[in-house]
């Protein structure tokens, strides 16, 4: 997963999010489809079932290769770009993709044991 940010070039710490939790399938994934998966991720998130992180690196560059060919990372990169020559001082002149991850916590693995086992129960029926 990834979130795509702007920063200050010239000022590290000024930092902007763009668009958090996504979760992309093909770089042709549209926006409303991104944004949806984005608030499911949101939602496990806030239930305990999933812990979201994009602070630890994440090293496997082949992974995210979907987002940085995406439209909407493309449209980032264009908007900072014309925002930066258009603008004079702009604050956020610099997109970032910031890879993450998502996993299961303690909570999320018991709930999908107990979900799997329903499934395995129904199916038998």
């Amino acid at each position: 997963m990834a979130r795509f940010e702007l920063h200050n070039d010239a000022e590290k710490e000024l930092v902007m999010t763009a668009l958090d939790n996504i979760y992309m399938i093909a770089p042709e994934d549209e926006m409303d489809l991104v944004k949806a998966r984005g608030d499911v991720l949101r939602n496990l998130e806030e239930q305990g079932l999933i812990s979201i992180d994009f602070d630890s690196p994440v090293w496997v560059a082949g992974d995210h290769q979907i987002y940085y060919k995406s439209k909407i990372y493309e449209l980032l990169c264009h908007t900072a770009l014309e925002a930066s020559r258009a603008i004079e001082g702009c604050l956020f002149n610099l997109p970032v993709l910031r890879k993450g991850y998502a996993e299961l916590t303690p909570r999320g693995r018991k709930e999908s044991r107990r979900l799997l086992a329903c499934r395995r129960m129904n199916h038998a029926r």
